[in-house]
């Protein structure tokens, strides 16, 4: 079944929209990756991956396909650092200190590495390449 030409043009919108905003909290998390930057980034590319399965039948397959997988391995780094700041409040909550050195290095180690994914990313200048391969510039 073929959409209607205005619901192609609102599912383009709206992943233009999705993929402005992952790139805004990219940018802010690789400024300051505090925990609160870190969730938002992971719920940036959550709703822009439901974006592409939602929308899928307006992009090509292969170039949804790449970019998922590239996403995929965003949100597995990002996860590592949420688990660290997860088990650290818990650690706080219940006034333990043993723990916590590990875990603050484990987690610079991480926030070292999504700065590095990042700065690679805009090298690359990934949102450009996203929207062409998306058709997402005219809108």
């Amino acid at each position: 079944m073929t959409a209607a030409p205005g619901i192609r043009d609102y599912a383009l919108d709206q992943m233009n929209h999705l993929l402005t905003r992952l790139v805004f909290q990219m940018h802010r998390a690789a400024k300051v990756p505090g925990p609160e930057e870190i969730h938002d980034v992971r719920v940036s590319i959550r709703r822009f991956s439901q974006g592409l399965l939602l929308f899928e039948e307006f992009f090509p397959r292969w170039e949804v396909k790449k970019i998922k997988r590239r996403l995929k391995r965003m949100l597995k780094l990002t996860s590592q650092i949420r688990d660290r700041d997860i088990a650290l409040d818990f650690l706080a909550s219940l006034k333990q200190t043993r723990h916590r050195p590990g875990l603050v290095k484990q987690r610079l180690a991480f926030e070292k590495e999504f700065s590095q994914m990042v700065r690679r990313w805009n090298a690359r200048d990934f949102s450009a390449k996203w929207r062409n391969g998306l058709s997402l510039q005219n809108t």
